[in-house]
């Protein structure tokens, strides 16, 4: 059994909490507990405490902008129960990462890129690093994030390893949701601030691939990176997708959003 669900959001704008998020049928009818932490300073830090305080088996930690569709969250208990059956001893599961031979896996719509990122997949896929859009916890697994790693990126890849380090797998599984987000158009210093700590923590394994750019333990991979994508943010700003007014339209012409009874023989 899936067991109990919670999920955690760490937030900044009401306007996009409730066009995304609190816009998802099951959230919005009050059947999934939900609890928003405001303002963090870091989402690794606040989602280490949410883990400590929250007893639910089930922890589920989304961006603001994330939009789950009808029926998302009875699709999530019936991947559980598959992943509980293959391996008893799973960790961590998200929507989309990359393996261990840099190749990513994922299914899901994501505003900024104006377009599906990956597509179906039948198998959940054993993983290296994961998107931090949606990230599923196990709580028996005992992982959590780590509260020293700074500002909002790769706490997905840090969790996985941490996972990997107690000797447990993660997934990324086929649970499609609309990502309402913005064009990503540079790495910041908080990107480099957080790229530079898991270089350091995880030094011993590198390289290894992540969503954006390989942790290597060469700064200027990492510096061609952020140059390559200004570059194209500067020739293609004309072209840069819009945020979806209505998730939920773009959410049922996609087939994304099912009915409940669909997913309870999954």
């Amino acid at each position: 059994m899936a067991g109990s669900i919670h999920l955690c959001c760490v937030a900044n704008n009401e306007e996009i909490l409730d066009r995304d998020l609190r816009r998802s049928p099951d959230i919005a009818a009050g059947r999934i507990p939900v609890s928003i932490i405001w303002n963090a300073p870091a989402a690794a830090a606040a989602y280490h405490d949410a883990i400590d305080r929250i007893r639910a088996d089930i922890l589920v930690f989304a961006h603001q902008d994330v939009y789950f569709p009808e029926g998302w969250f009875a699709r999530l208990g019936a991947a559980c129960r598959r992943l509980d059956a293959m391996d008893p001893c799973w960790a961590v599961a998200g929507l989309c990462g990359m393996t261990r031979e840099a190749e990513f896996v994922g299914h899901l719509w994501d505003s900024g890129l104006g377009a599906v990122c990956g597509g179906p997949f039948e198998r959940p896929r054993d993983i290296a690093s994961l998107d931090e859009a949606v990230l599923i916890v196990r709580r028996a697994s005992g992982v959590s994030f780590d509260p020293a790693l700074p500002s909002f990126h790769l706490y997905g890849t840090d969790i996985v390893l941490e996972a990997h380090k107690a000797g447990m797998k993660s997934y990324a599984i086929d649970l499609p949701v609309i990502h309402n987000s913005k064009a990503n158009v540079r790495l910041d210093h908080t990107y480099v601030a957080a790229y530079r700590f898991m270089v350091r923590k995880w030094k011993a394994l590198l390289p290894w691939p992540t969503v954006i750019v390989q942790l290597r333990d060469n700064p200027l991979l990492l510096q061609l990176r952020r140059i390559r994508l200004r570059y194209k943010a500067i020739r293609r700003a004309s072209t840069l997708h819009p945020m979806l007014e209505f998730p939920e339209t773009k959410a049922r012409e996609l087939g994304f959003a099912q009915a409940d009874d669909a997913w309870e023989t999954a």
